[in-house]
């Protein structure tokens, strides 16, 4: 297949009449949502969209944010998926880096939206999905393609980078690179048309996009969207229609298991549970295990470089921090600080060469020097691999706490935190000092009663004296972008 709408056309053909998209009663068949898709794209087209066009949506997660997304590209445009939760400001800063001439968006943000398209300088258009769709539900046709020719290369969507570490980078993926990490996600996954999705991650944001919606549609299963994260909606969604897959963030899987809403055996239909985006602690996942009787599976990956490996050990218990290993036709290494490859079980910057993976940033020549070399692309990601291959992630370059001279790497000291049975969850960052480097500070979410001083103790004797934090804090709730990533820079900046 050459491109993503070649992909989902031969799986209409193949599964027309099985369910693509369900919201609670609703079921939109393969074929109902290939005549919208076509209908919308042709609309679009007629409309001035053409190849290589950039269209921004902002739409929760449910069936018009899959109808418009497939649209768009089925029009030859490039998809802008944005999160809804964003405010006016955040808005226009990501629509002037995207550089969109148009927004799709719903009748409930259209005020938001005629702001932002009414900016000044701003030249974008305003399409409401909702009344564009009941339009074309008012008068269906047969599904008709906008005749526009797409080659495998061609840009299929502009993503942006988190931001944790500086301001959000511009990151263009191509149909050749989608559909590299959609065929290799399926065959690790082993999915097929008989999978029954949950949509629960966000759309807007790599994980949920590409590993739960594309996915789902690529494999001919039915996926079953929520707009927002939920206990109860979760568990009856899970219920109520059997879901097989459940690809979420480890937030998610940590609020389900400490629910009381949530007896044991509520995802009993739940074949694979798979976290990505942050890692998932040991506690949370053995809390998750104990109520729902299966693991967690970690899958690793980036905006950059697509889904890159899965923990699918049979016995993952003993494995159960490790991402894995990788997705065929994927490659990892690790870098040494002199440049070469480290040994088993040392640790470096992970770096990956994927047909997946982007060939650079969009207008930052500096750093695509620095992050993109011979066909690797270093994550900023430190891990090691044990005698097996399998990848174990300790931290971020970016992350490293300089305190006197010393590098420490914070994941080493949040997992030790994390083994204390009254803590949830524990972030460890650096705060600068007057002196040029940085106190520790650990910012806790506990899970019963405990004190900084328990903390303390709990760590003397486990690691050097100057890897235990100085400042100890409990919070009923750590900071998290749209991604579900912890944002560590508000801990840091907390006391600046």
């Amino acid at each position: 297949m050459s491109t993503l709408v070649d992909r989902l056309a031969s799986v209409v053909a193949r599964h027309g009449d099985r369910p693509a998209v369900v919201e609670g009663a609703r079921v939109l068949t393969y074929a109902d949502l290939w005549r919208r898709v076509t209908a919308l794209a042709t609309r679009l087209a007629e409309g001035g969209v053409g190849p290589g066009e950039r269209v921004a949506l902002l739409l929760p997660n449910g069936e018009p944010f899959v109808t418009s997304y497939l649209a768009v590209v089925t029009a030859g445009a490039v998809a802008v998926p944005l999160n809804p939760q964003y405010q006016e400001p955040e808005l226009e800063g990501f629509l002037g880096s995207g550089a969109a001439a148009l927004l799709l968006t719903s009748s409930a943000y259209a005020p938001l939206g005629r702001r932002v398209v009414a900016a000044p300088q701003a030249r974008r258009r305003l399409l409401l999905v909702d009344e564009a769709l009941a339009e074309i539900d008012r008068a269906p046709g047969p599904a008709r393609l906008p005749g526009v020719a797409l080659a495998s290369d061609a840009p299929l969507m502009a993503q942006f980078s988190s931001g944790s570490t500086g301001p959000p980078k511009p990151i263009v993926r191509t149909h050749a690179n989608v559909l590299f990490e959609l065929e290799g996600l399926g065959r690790a996954l082993g999915l097929s048309a008989e999978d029954r999705f949950l949509g629960v991650a966000p759309f807007s944001h790599v994980n949920g996009l590409v590993r739960s919606m594309l996915a789902s549609l690529a494999a001919g299963a039915s996926l079953h969207p929520l707009p927002a994260f939920g206990r109860g909606a979760v568990l009856a969604s899970v219920a109520a229609h059997r879901l097989t897959v459940f690809i979420a963030v480890p937030f998610m899987f940590g609020m389900l298991a400490r629910g009381r809403a949530a007896p044991p055996g509520a995802l009993g239909s739940v074949r694979l549970a798979v976290s990505a985006s942050a890692p998932m602690p040991r506690a949370a996942n053995v809390a998750f295990k104990t109520r729902f009787g299966f693991w967690v599976r970690q899958l690793y990956g980036s905006t950059e470089t697509g889904s890159v490996s899965v923990n699918l050990d049979a016995d993952v218990e003993p494995t159960l921090e490790s991402v894995g290993t990788p997705i065929a036709g994927v490659a990892v290494r690790i870098v040494a600080e002199g440049g070469g490859d480290a040994r088993p079980g040392a640790g470096g910057e992970v770096a990956v060469r994927s047909p997946a993976a982007i060939a650079g940033y969009e207008g930052m020549d500096d750093l695509n020097r620095r992050v993109f070399r011979d066909g690797w692309f270093l994550t900023g990601d430190l891990g090691h691999r044990d005698d097996e291959g399998r990848l174990y992630l300790t931290g971020r370059t970016t992350f490293v706490i300089n305190k006197g001279g010393y590098k420490i790497a914070p994941r080493e000291i949040e997992a030790l935190i994390e083994t204390h049975p009254a803590v949830a969850e524990a972030v460890v960052v650096g705060v600068p000092t007057p002196l040029g480097d940085e106190r520790i500070k650990a910012v806790i979410v506990p899970r019963g009663d405990v004190s900084p001083e328990a903390i303390v103790a709990h760590l003397r004797g486990k690691i050097a004296a100057f890897k235990i934090p100085s400042q100890i804090e409990l919070r009923e709730r750590l900071p998290r972008n749209p991604a579900g990533k912890v944002q560590r820079s508000r801990l840091a900046a907390d006391d600046a």
